[in-house]
């Protein structure tokens, strides 16, 4: 019986594509591995192994995947030096090699071992009719790559020479999908990608069945009290294209080449599903090449279709692929670092709902999620030195891994008074417009807006120093006062000369940027029933965090040395904005804020502010959730400067110093303690000369930054 005429047309794509080589499948020598605990030996010629895979928890209990084996010329001893590996995945629906590039093919015209993966749910009994919901990529994922893992492992143990900077992936439909969503678990492994017309998200539509869009049917449930509810975290993990986990593999330096080739035409897996996903991938500086197939591409022989079925898989992976996997082409891809199987640390993307952490610590991947730190209640947020479990029990914090989770706990508790922090799908394109720009000496100003989440777009000045520097340059995120103008303070359009550090800074050679907090300048922002945000505090830390992801994006920019600067809702705002997000590596916060005890706490209350401080927590110091000193802490082991005026009338400069005599053994614990510095200027609200000098050279040093010209004074126009 024909392929065919088991699996639905969109699941089955072989028209056009070569007949598969015979594949000689032999009895793996060892008995079948334990739970867990065994792994196959390496077979002398093609084979099947059975290898043991990570517990699906729909079926709790031991699982194991069939891996095909395919060596160049069907045989072990034809491995060499220069032999790579290679992926070659099946559809949703197939089984074994049915729907992607033919392995014996790629095994000896590339020179690799090319291995078909029997992930989760192969066939259609599971795949198509089963009754749990179709995995869409994840379990999937981590089971082809532990064959790979397998592969590796047992070369080495054999002494076998191999090329361990030659690994690939490719497959068709379910398997693009697959290899995609492999790449993404091990973002610092893959050399080179060919997604062949993959799923890229798991839509709605996808997910529970919705008419309309796709007519693919993965069955989850929607409903929270339903047994296969998709959960945030496992929709959102699912989307490849995510554009803030997309952005979280750049920042792990991966570099894999991705291969996206998909028809135009094609309603399974929807063309403007890949259209946006490799425009994310663009945004976020993967390196993706895109291959649209139209009718006019079409040649009868390779690309037989611009919709679904794209023609003969196997040989469209040599027509877009070969100069890339060829060892005999001059354009051969290495990859140059070290394979996450061989880093033994862990991968992690953020989720409305937590965290999923794939560790590396055995070598082969285990994935997990980690839900976001239950809310914990501390009668006393001065008390640093312990932490509560989960079970109610009190443990002293002894290593910086104990402060980790009690900073996880100051977030939840942070939340709790100003809203969740945004899901990754607030995380849209920036769509950076400038509207004008303005040269003041060598500086140039920047005036523009950027789309922070899906509802609202940000006014704001990107300075850029014309220092006339080869190498990029240090950044810093500049928040406003309280100042009707907004950015044009910080700006040195309008204001307070002694507040125009973001124009400062760019004299002194880092690229600056100033942006509107919600409602003032010219960030028109109504807050309430109409906003998706708790309180302006929220809304103003997200805002913040797509500013820095504007900063990452420039080229002038060196993402390793951002930081943050603010005085007086700049000071806290900058704290806030610290506390979510780690690429800040130096805060400086001036006339921000002092412990709620001594401090009016109903001025902390209002719409542009956190309501729920009033409205939930009766305005009570002993009952918000949160307290400076916690927020001071959690900034350790990053740095931190404090400039507290000693005659300031809004914040108590006691009660700073209380806040930083709390905070300072958590950066005593971290062996850090020169990276926290306060400082308390005898004059009134404000951030004078002096203090913005030592603030400016304290940033000089954290971020590893020799000024042009030392001698221009900070107020220099």
């Amino acid at each position: 019986m024909p392929w065919s005429s088991l699996y639905p047309k969109h699941f089955i794509c072989l028209r056009g594509t070569r007949t598969l080589t015979a594949l000689v499948l032999l009895s793996c020598l060892m008995t079948p591995p334990s739970w867990g605990q065994t792994w196959p030996a390496l077979p002398e010629r093609n084979a099947a192994v059975n290898l043991p895979a990570q517990e699906w928890p729909l079926r709790p209990g031991p699982r194991e995947v069939k891996v095909l084996v395919h060596y160049p010329q069907g045989e072990l001893a034809r491995v060499d030096a220069s032999t790579g590996l290679m992926l070659t995945l099946h559809n949703w629906g197939g089984v074994d090699c049915v729907g992607t590039a033919a392995p014996q093919e790629l095994a000896d015209r590339l020179n690799v071992i090319a291995l078909c993966v029997n992930s989760l749910q192969s066939g259609p009994q599971d795949s198509i009719h089963g009754p749990e919901p179709y995995d869409f990529g994840y379990l999937q994922g981590l089971d082809a790559l532990r064959s790979l893992w397998w592969i590796r492992d047992q070369l080495k143990a054999a002494n076998r020479s191999y090329d361990d900077s030659r690994i690939y992936s490719t497959g068709g439909s379910g398997g693009g999908n697959v290899t995609l969503m492999a790449n993404k678990l091990a973002p610092r492994t893959f050399t080179c990608l060919i997604d062949l017309c993959g799923m890229k998200k798991l839509s709605n539509d996808i997910a529970f069945n919705i008419s309309g869009g796709s007519d693919l049917n993965a069955r989850w449930s929607p409903a929270p009290e339903h047994p296969y509810y998709l959960h945030p975290w496992e929709q959102e993990l699912r989307f490849v294209g995510c554009p803030e986990h997309l952005w979280t593999m750049r920042k792990m330096d991966s570099t894999s080449k991705i291969i996206v080739v998909h028809g135009v035409d094609d309603t399974t897996c929807p063309f403007e599903d890949a259209v946006a996903m490799v425009n994310e991938m663009t945004r976020a500086q993967l390196d993706v090449e895109p291959h649209f197939i139209s009718k006019a591409d079409l040649d009868g022989k390779i690309f037989t279709s611009s919709g679904h079925a794209l023609g003969n898989r196997t040989e469209i992976v040599f027509r877009v692929a070969d100069k890339y996997l060829n060892p005999q082409s001059h354009q051969l891809l290495r990859r140059t670092t070290p394979p996450d199987f061989d880093r033994k640390d862990a991968v992690r993307y953020r989720t409305s709902d937590g965290e999923v952490v794939i560790s590396y610590a055995q070598g082969f991947p285990v994935g997990r999620f980690e839900p976001k730190a239950a809310p914990v209640q501390y009668p006393n947020h001065q008390q640093l030195t312990t932490y509560i479990a989960p079970d109610g029990a009190s443990h002293p914090i002894q290593t910086p891994q104990d402060w980790d989770a009690r900073r996880r706990q100051i977030q939840a508790q942070f939340e709790l008074a100003a809203g969740p922090l945004p899901g990754p799908d607030f995380r849209v394109p920036l769509d950076v417009q400038i509207q004008e720009t303005t040269q003041l000496g060598t500086v140039t100003r920047i005036k523009l807006t950027y789309q922070s989440d899906p509802f609202d777009r940000v006014p704001a000045y990107l300075f850029l120093p014309g220092n006339g520097a080869t190498e990029k340059s240090p950044a810093m995120l500049c928040l406003h006062q309280t100042f009707r103008g907004g950015k044009d303070e910080p700006g040195g359009v309008d204001g307070s000369p002694s507040l125009n550090y973001a124009l400062e800074l760019a004299r002194r050679g880092y690229v600056t940027l100033a942006p509107d907090y919600p409602s003032f300048g010219e960030h028109r922002y109504e807050f309430g029933k109409q906003s998706p945000y708790d309180s302006g505090t929220m809304k103003a830390i997200w805002d913040n965090i797509r500013a820095v992801d504007l900063l990452e994006s420039r080229p002038e920019v060196d993402r390793q040395r951002i930081g943050t600067i603010g005085h007086s809702l700049g000071g806290h705002n900058s704290l806030f904005t610290a506390l979510f997000e780690p690429r800040l590596q130096v805060v400086v916060t001036s006339c921000g804020f002092c412990r709620f005890h001594k401090d009016d706490v109903p001025s902390w209350t209002g719409p542009n502010y956190m309501p729920l401080i009033a409205s939930k927590f009766g305005n009570d110091p002993n009952q918000v959730p949160f307290d400076f000193p916690e927020l001071i802490a959690a900034i350790a082991p990053r740095a931190c400067f404090v400039s507290a005026a000693e005659n300031d009338d809004d914040f108590d400069a006691n009660g700073v110093r209380e806040t930083i005599e709390f905070a300072r053994p958590i950066f005593e614990l971290h062996q850090v303690a020169d990276q926290l510095v306060a400082i308390y200027p005898p004059t009134e609200h404000s951030f004078p000369d002096s203090a913005r000098r030592s603030a400016y050279e304290f940033i000089d040093q954290v971020l590893h930054h020799t000024p042009a010209d030392r001698d221009i004074p900070p107020t220099s126009k």
